[in-house]
């Protein structure tokens, strides 16, 4: 008798587990998450400029900017994507560039009441691949996305190393 009660035993305990499995694939599949749909209202954006090399061929494409969380919760990053630039990736100035520095907006937690500024003596963005017709306006768009499906698009003002 014994190794049947062991047997529904184990079989509630998997039957258990089931449905938050299925949650948790939810939670990954675009669902709302508590406190995290409407972010773009809570995440300023400011001193925000794309800088172009001081020469053809000769220097990177950079993305500047500060983010401000004015809530009082703790919103995540999940990407920053503009039609200037084939990739942006994470960079420092002056430290090794690893795989996490190159993905970290795409994980990067934005503390509550709290500014994050990302300029050119530290941590900021790098434009991979940059479109050059796009880079011809005077301000290119770039989106910022947020845990929670929400995401807030402002406009950058394209600057030259020689500005």
């Amino acid at each position: 008798m014994k190794p049947l009660y062991q047997a529904i035993l184990a079989c509630a305990l998997i039957s258990l587990t089931a449905p938050r499995t299925t949650h948790a694939q939810e939670h990954g599949s675009g669902q709302s998450v508590p406190g995290q749909a409407d972010a773009q209202q809570d995440i300023a954006i400011t001193d925000i400029s794309l800088h172009l090399p001081s020469t053809q061929g000769g220097g990177r494409t950079e993305l500047y900017f500060s983010l401000t969380n004015n809530s009082h919760t703790t919103h995540l990053l999940t990407g920053v994507v503009s039609p200037a630039c084939g990739t942006l990736v994470g960079y420092h100035t002056d430290q090794e560039n690893t795989s996490g520095t190159r993905s970290l907006f795409q994980h990067l937690a934005l503390p509550e009441t709290t500014t994050l500024v990302f300029a050119g003596a530290g941590y900021h963005m790098l434009c991979v691949n940059p479109v050059a017709q796009v880079l011809t306006q005077p301000n290119v768009a770039v989106t910022f996305q947020f845990l929670g499906g929400s995401s807030k698009t402002v406009s950058a003002p394209v600057t030259s190393a020689t500005q």
